[in-house]
C-alpha cells in the first residue's frame, strides 16, 4: 500500500468530467468550452495517438485534463498483453498527459493478435474464482510494468455472475497485490449485485469488502433494470448511457462518495445525450458531490467549478 499511498496523494483533483468520444457527437472539445461543462473529458477509443491529434491539440490548448480510459487490454484470463500494444498504450497515456490509466476489467482479445472489447461484442469478465485472480494478477502487472501511469481496475457489467468469490473481494485482492487503484461505477456495481441475488433495496449491501482507500474515481451513467425472464424475483442491469440515471444508481453514487475519502475525479459517462441534458446533469452531478463526498478537497474543487458558472 506504500507505494501507491505515495502516488495517491501525487494525483490530481479533477473535479466532475464526462466521458465522450473525440471525434463524434456530442463534440468533448465544444462541450468543455460551455459555462458548466465538464472538468476534464474521458475517453476510449483507439490505442494509435495520433487519430486524435487536432481534438487532443483543442484540449490541451484550453486546459481541459483527459483521462485515457481504454478497451484494449486484457486485465484478465490467459491471453497476454503483446510488448508493442503496450508500448502505444503508454505512448497515448504520456502524450495525453492522463494522469492515471483506467480500464475495465476483462477480456478484450483472443490469441496473439491484439484488439478492443467491441470486436468481442461486449466486455467479458472475469470468472470469479482464485485461478482466475491469479491470472488476472500476471495480466494487471504486465500493464503496470509498461505504462508509466498509476492504474485504476474497474469492475466490468454484469447480467450473471460465474464462480464463488464477490466481485468485490476479488477485486480488492487483485488491487492490492498490484498495487492499483480502483475506479467504481455505480451502475455496474448496480448490475454485481443484481447478479448475486440482492433486492433493489439491498444494492449497498456487502459492499464493505471494497478498498475504499484506493477508490480514485466514481462513474455514474445512465441504465435499465429488466426482470428476468423466467424468475420473476430476480432482475439484471444494462449500461445505457442516453438513458436517465435510475434511483438505484444514486443510492449506490451516494455510499461510494461517502466512503471513498480520496476521491479525485466524478465522471459522468454520456455518449448519445444531448448537450442541454448532459450540462443539466453535470449540474445535478455537482450538487450530489458536494452534499456528499467525503473528500473536502474534491468538494473544494467542486464548489469552486458550480461558483464560477454562476450568472
Amino acid at each position: 500500500m506504500a507505494e501507491f499511498a505515495d502516488s495517491l496523494a501525487r494525483l490530481p483533483v479533477l473535479g466532475v468530467g464526462v466521458s465522450l468520444s473525440l471525434g463524434t457527437q456530442p463534440d468533448p472539445v465544444t462541450l468543455s468550452q460551455r459555462p458548466g461543462g465538464p472538468d476534464f473529458v474521458e475517453y476510449a477509443g483507439a490505442v494509435d495517438v495520433s487519430v486524435y491529434r487536432k481534438q487532443i491539440e483543442t484540449l490541451q490548448k484550453h486546459s481541459i485534463p483527459m483521462l485515457y480510459h481504454p478497451s484494449c487490454l486484457n486485465l484478465c484470463g490467459p491471453w497476454p498483453n503483446p510488448p508493442h500494444w503496450l508500448a502505444q498504450v503508454n505512448q497515448h497515456v504520456q502524450h495525453v498527459q492522463s494522469a492515471w490509466l483506467a480500464q475495465d476489467v476483462s477480456v478484450c482479445f483472443t490469441g496473439d493478435v491484439p484488439g478492443y472489447s467491441i470486436d468481442l461484442g461486449y466486455f467479458v469478465p472475469p470468472i470469479l474464482t482464485q485461478a482466475s485472480l491469479t491470472e488476472a494478477i500476471e495480466r494487471v502487472g504486465e500493464v503496470r510494468a509498461a505504462v508509466d501511469a498509476p492504474l485504476l481496475l474497474e469492475p466490468a457489467p454484469v447480467t450473471c455472475q460465474v464462480g464463488e468469490m464477490s466481485i468485490f473481494s476479488w477485486l480488492t485482492q487483485l488491487a492490492q497485490a498490484t498495487d492499483c487503484g480502483l475506479l467504481l461505477d455505480a451502475g455496474h456495481v448496480v448490475s454485481h449485485q443484481l447478479a448475486q441475488g440482492k433486492s433493489r433495496t439491498q444494492l449497498t449491501h456487502g459492499l464493505d469488502d471494497i478498498d475504499w482507500d484506493r477508490v480514485v474515481e466514481v462513474h455514474v451513467a445512465g441504465g435499465i433494470i429488466e426482470s428476468h425472464p423466467e424468475h420473476s424475483d430476480r432482475a439484471y442491469y444494462l449500461d445505457a448511457h442516453d438513458l436517465p440515471v435510475l434511483d438505484e444508481t444514486w443510492m449506490v453514487f451516494r455510499h461510494i462518495l461517502e466512503h471513498a475519502k480520496h476521491l479525485k475525479a466524478v465522471c459522468f459517462e454520456c455518449e448519445s445525450a444531448d448537450v442541454a441534458t448532459i450540462l443539466w446533469m453535470l449540474g445535478q452531478v455537482r450538487e450530489r458531490v458536494i452534499a456528499g463526498t467525503a473528500h473536502q478537497a474534491l468538494k473544494a474543487h467542486v464548489l469552486e467549478k458550480s461558483q464560477g458558472t454562476q450568472p
